[in-house]
């Protein structure tokens, strides 16, 4: 008898122990939830939401398009600008060949922006990268006015038949309505270079270069990792892109990004060119750095206006890069900052 109340005693504590251990839980799991802001509980929530739902739009059964040849006025000025890159073997293939990479260092330019340009050219010169380049003019001003300065080898105008709208000739302000066709104009020439099969090394006149190794950088990334098409600069740290400076190679996938991008600007009179790249991007590849197509080139190295004019992290880091994009910045105020900094040389 005394023996089963000694049995019973113990069920009984140990019942306790475990009781205690449940309310002790729950009430950490309370604290907790206390803490948490509800901003916090709402975006962990969205995040999980967003992984469980998101799809990637890449169809692998899309088929290119298909373009007759460009008039042979804008052929000749492409061959005559295009740089050679001899690829060597692969190091996973040994039995491969060593092939050729046509690569095109190219802008689109309206007379409102010739300004940009020449300085744009003579920041090439004095890198010694003015040899081969190639600026594609959206109205005859353009052609005339870099002919007259020498450069008449370096520029080419639009065909005609390239355009989905008209185009002003005047310096189009950010967001304004002349601003977005303007970088429609950019997507329809990058896509058609594509189909010549070249790779497109595209850069923004308001971009300043600084260092003559700019074109081996970009193709040193693009071999380190071999699924890699396209190198783009950075808009926001991690988040976006910026449209101004890129590499893309000529691929069955920088094909259908393109033509996505220019759907997509065909249908909205409100969206940057910027907007719908970032956008397209985001939905048609994945975020994960091994599987994704393509790659950002660091901030410090290729700063835009917003790290280098206004953050100056580069400068207080005692940092060169190779080049500085005057963007974050509208109108005149390129220009000034371009000239406080030294890098307005016309």
């Amino acid at each position: 008898m005394p023996e089963f109340k000694s049995k019973r005693y113990i069920y009984y504590v140990l019942t306790l122990f475990v009781c205690l251990l449940l309310i002790g839980s729950t009430f950490q799991l309370s604290k907790h939830q206390l803490l948490t802001s509800p901003k916090e509980i709402e975006s962990n929530t969205a995040q999980k939401s967003l992984q469980k739902q998101t799809n990637y739009t890449f169809n692998s059964h899309w088929q290119p398009k298909k373009y007759d040849p460009p008039p042979p006025e804008t052929l000749m000025a492409i061959l005559n600008n295009v740089i050679t890159e001899r690829e060597k073997p692969s190091k996973l293939n040994l039995n491969s060949e060593a092939h050729e990479k046509k690569v095109l260092l190219m802008a689109v330019v309206n007379s409102g922006m010739i300004d940009y340009t020449l300085n744009w050219i003579e920041s090439l010169r004095l890198t010694e990268q003015d040899d081969r380049f190639l600026v594609f003019a959206i109205d005859q001003g353009v052609v005339d006015e870099l002919t007259s300065k020498g450069y008449g080898r370096h520029v080419t105008l639009i065909p005609s038949a390239w355009f989905h709208v008209p185009l002003a000739s005047d310096m189009a302000l950010w967001k304004s309505n002349d601003y977005r066709p303007i970088t429609h104009a950019k997507s329809l020439v990058v896509e058609r270079l594509l189909y010549l099969g070249i790779t497109v090394w595209f850069t923004d006149v308001d971009i300043v270069f600084l260092s003559p190794f700019i074109r081996q950088t970009l193709l040193a990334q693009m071999a380190q990792r071999p699924n890699t098409h396209i190198i783009f600069s950075q808009e926001v740290d991690q988040r976006s892109v910026n449209s101004g400076f890129y590499m893309m190679k000529p691929s069955k996938i920088t094909k259908q990004f393109m033509d996505q991008i220019i759907q997509e600007q065909d249908a909205t009179e409100s969206l940057t060119q910027q907007r719908v790249m970032n956008s397209v991007l985001r939905h048609m590849f994945p975020r994960d750095l091994t599987k994704s197509p393509y790659r950002l080139l660091d901030l410090l190295l290729f700063p835009n206006g917003n790290y280098y004019f206004k953050m100056r992290l580069p400068q207080k880091l005692g940092i060169q890069p190779l080049i500085v994009h005057a963007n974050f910045l509208i109108g005149n105020k390129k220009k000034s900052a371009l000239k406080k900094a030294g890098l307005w040389y016309i």
